[in-house]
């Protein structure tokens, strides 16, 4: 059974040792980071080795949306990989899920949500591609469009694709799964990850849910 490594980042030290209580009755989980973040800077962050970060909204004096961003661009910097995150906060808000998916985490988890919404929101990380939130947003999304200057970016940079990296776009768009995105283009499931992979970087985004964001922005989703 592959572990989970969690780290815990901002907030009370009650409020992490209720966190803390809650994924310790999962067995595959392990905490192993645990602090309230005063002072932190996201370099130094970047040395913790976890699966899964859970940081709060209200990260000391810092924006945890902005700690995140730069959580990705040092990953960028030195070509390595970075886990997943969570950002969490007291009470379920749509609008901040958004901004969180659009600074480069995963979700957010909601202390109104309870105990079993954490569990399966972490557990539901070890998955290769993840973009559950954003496919559950999608439909209730309001309608913000980006700059023409940043619309003309990305058309251009999409329109460099070759014909087979189209299709599974346009499969990716049609919110289909990777099964279904592959045999809509014809090309094998692995195809799909790197090609998704490819078109994240050519659009300068550091994951999948961004990615779907973007699309919807850019009006090319098939809802």
């Amino acid at each position: 059974m592959a572990v989970i490594r969690v780290a815990l980042l901002g907030g009370s030290d009650s409020l992490r040792a209720a966190k803390r209580a809650i994924l310790d009755t999962q067995p595959k989980v392990q905490i192993v980071y645990d602090s309230d973040g005063f002072g932190l800077q996201p370099q130094d962050f970047r040395d913790v080795n976890f699966d899964v970060a859970i940081i709060e909204q209200r990260l000391g004096t810092q924006s945890a949306f902005d700690f995140v961003k730069i959580l990705h661009s040092l990953a960028a910097m030195d070509q390595s990989s970075l886990g997943r995150i969570l950002i969490a906060s007291a009470f379920h808000e749509t609008d901040l899920r958004i901004t969180a998916i659009d600074a480069g985490a995963v979700d957010c988890v909601f202390v109104s949500d309870g105990a079993a919404s954490l569990i399966d929101k972490v557990l539901i990380c070890e998955e290769v591609d993840i973009d559950f939130a954003i496919r559950e947003l999608v439909s209730v999304l309001v309608e913000q469009n980006v700059s023409k200057d940043d619309f003309q970016l990305a058309t251009t940079n999409l329109n460099t694709l070759d014909k087979s990296d189209a299709k599974v776009l346009k499969a990716f768009c049609q919110l289909k799964s990777d099964a279904e995105i592959a045999m809509a283009a014809g090309v094998p499931k692995a195809k799909v990850r790197t090609t998704l992979l490819q078109i994240q970087k050519l659009l300068m985004l550091d994951t999948r849910s961004q990615l779907l964001l973007r699309m919807y922005r850019l009006g090319a989703l098939a809802l």
